[in-house]
């Protein structure tokens, strides 16, 4: 099992971070500005965040326990989403590097454990509200095409 106390300065920040930047990359990619869709794709994600303190990989629960500890909650950050391209590009790229530098320091099964969590925040928070597609008469979906877009491209920049 690899400790994250193995990880220190930029990439133990990497590894930290890199579930929030997610998680934002994954609220915005529907592109919907609506608060109140945004308060439950929030609250979806930090649901995630509380269940990964009790993930089965040791490596995912230090993670979600030291962001915990460090006072870091994506659901409570108070900076500005930017609801365009930004966000979800800074979370693919920083979710490849963040599973590349695993995959080369880490033990295999920590590094896979890891990427899986970070698809897992992004799906939950999509799937968390259904949204309409294509207009007025249009039946709801559980996951937008923007969202469903992103999902695949994060699915890719983490080698599933």
């Amino acid at each position: 099992m690899t400790e994250l106390s193995a990880f220190a300065g930029d990439d133990l920040d990497l590894l930290l971070d890199t579930p929030g930047v997610v998680m934002k990359g994954a609220i915005v990619a529907d592109g919907h500005k609506n608060a109140l869709v945004f308060l439950k794709e929030v609250t979806a994600g930090a649901k995630e965040f509380r269940a990964a303190q009790r993930h089965e990989n040791a490596f995912v629960k230090a993670v979600a326990t030291k962001l915990r500890e460090r006072g870091t909650d994506p659901a409570e950050d108070d900076r500005e989403l930017p609801f365009d391209d930004e966000a979800m590009t800074q979370a693919l790229k920083q979710a490849e590097d963040a599973t590349a530098l695993l995959r080369e320091r880490a033990d295999a099964d920590d590094a896979e454990a890891y990427a899986d969590w970070l698809l897992r925040i992004a799906t939950v928070i999509a799937e968390s509200v259904k949204t309409k597609e294509g207009g007025f008469f249009s039946k709801k979906v559980a996951i937008s095409e923007g969202e469903r877009v992103f999902l695949e491209q994060l699915a890719q920049a983490l080698g599933r």
